[in-house]
């Protein structure tokens, strides 16, 4: 297990820092919520690496400004100190966890390196098969483009763990900077990137393929490695909006969900109300799933936090206000508990609407996240096959809690029982 995250792409990040109104005050009472490791624990952050000449709304700023005619340069990067507020959104959540990953996702290459000329649009990165591009092959330069950034990360003191050359490489927005790719042109890319990138940073993990549903990563990373690009990449990516992970992706290597959330919804910041898809109650399933049907070893919700009445965010900037949604406390119910490097055991449930997963931490303490999607309460008898602990201590999640530890549980040999409350989410940590 790696983690839980969020993003401050798309310009969202400013909003954090006070462009709709938020105070100093607030604005680290919000970072606060997100990262600290005793609130919403999140320990990822997903920044996009910018592809575009201005920064509108949904844009971000490329590190090269002037885009050249040819593969042969010349390229003149420079970095803005800002990133779209990106920079300070990562100092900020590494001085609150020093073991914070960032993950550096770019949408699109700049738009001189496609076969359409702009960064959105869609289009494809000349010299991967199915193009003919004039201006040439534009692989590597793409790829030294990617390695720029994380360098002018690396030289502020802040190391990237992973990065990533698509975005929804299924999907065609047409209004926001985006890029077209199937398996077979991955691999093409892949087999450039993926050596230049350790070339320069070998502990930098390359990610692969970001797609929009799981079904379709499934897919693309077939497409991949019938290409012979099974060893291109340290990281198989997926997104959540078109389909479900409902089994294992055939690699060996980790998957991460890197972007979700409704999308089209107002905002939701309940637990359990009206059964909608983005409450607190239906995100903790979703992460259960993904957990125990695909192997998946982080979860990652769209936006961190924006000014906006959607519920792309898991906190609602308004001014100078802002209200968190219970998806950060479906999030933190796991990942306050399931440390990075911990591995997930087997678990079952005897009962249909009782959801059970398991993890060992490294320095032996046990999580156990149980979901009750009944409307009556649960006395669950958890047996750990013949594991000692010493104490379980329960953590709530309801309508009316926000993992709020509960009383300690009494341990019998290697197992307890215990109440687990109606649509709730209960967290017992083994120490």
């Amino acid at each position: 297990m790696i983690g839980a995250g969020c993003s401050g792409s798309f310009q969202r990040a400013r909003d954090i820092f006070g462009r709709s109104g938020l105070s100093v005050q607030k604005q680290q009472e919000v970072i606060q919520f997100l990262f600290h490791p005793d609130l919403g624990s999140l320990n990822i952050l997903r920044n996009g690496i910018g592809s575009s000449p201005n920064s509108t709304r949904d844009w971000m700023n490329s590190i090269l400004p002037v885009c050249p005619s040819t593969p042969d340069g010349p390229f003149n990067y420079t970095f803005d100190n800002d990133d779209s507020a990106q920079l300070a959104l990562s100092q900020a959540a590494l001085s609150l966890n020093p073991n914070m990953l960032i993950y550096a996702d770019a949408w699109s290459a700049p738009g001189c390196m496609k076969t359409v000329g702009v960064d959105s649009e869609g289009g494809f990165l000349c010299g991967v098969r199915g193009t003919n591009c004039s201006s040439g092959d534009w692989r590597q330069a793409y790829s030294n483009y990617i390695v720029q950034y994380i360098r002018f990360y690396h030289d502020l003191g802040i190391q990237i763990h992973a990065v990533g050359p698509f975005n929804e490489p299924d999907y065609n927005p047409i209004t926001y900077a985006s890029m077209l790719s199937d398996g077979f042109q991955a691999k093409d890319l892949m087999e450039v990137l993926y050596p230049t990138v350790k070339a320069s940073f070998p502990n930098v993990q390359v990610a692969c393929c970001d797609e929009t549903g799981a079904r379709q990563g499934r897919t693309q990373l077939y497409e991949l490695q019938k290409a012979g690009g099974s060893e291109l990449f340290d990281i198989y990516t997926y997104h959540s909006y078109q389909s479900d992970p409902e089994r294992p992706f055939n690699t060996p290597k980790q998957n991460w969900q890197t972007e979700w959330a409704d999308g089209g919804g107002a905002w939701n910041p309940h637990w359990d109300v009206v059964g909608h898809m983005a409450e607190g109650h239906n995100w903790a399933l979703y992460m259960h799933n993904a957990f125990v049907n695909a192997d998946t070893s982080a979860y990652l919700h769209w936006q961190c936090a924006e000014n906006d009445t959607g519920d792309n965010g898991l906190i609602q900037l308004a001014g100078d206000s802002y209200q968190v949604s219970a998806r950060l406390w479906a999030m933190a119910g796991y990942f306050r508990f399931v440390k990075p490097g911990a591995r997930r055991i087997e678990a079952s449930s005897s009962v249909e609407e009782v959801y059970v997963s398991a993890f060992e931490n490294t320095n032996g303490t046990f999580a156990i996240p149980i979901i009750n999607a009944a409307r009556f309460a649960y006395n669950v008898t958890i047996d750990l096959n013949g594991v000692k602990v010493k104490t379980a201590t329960p953590y709530l999640t309801d309508n009316n809690h926000n993992v709020s530890r509960m009383a300690d549980v009494a341990v019998h040999g290697s197992s307890f029982t215990a109440l687990v409350e109606a649509r709730a989410m209960k967290t017992f940590f083994l120490h």
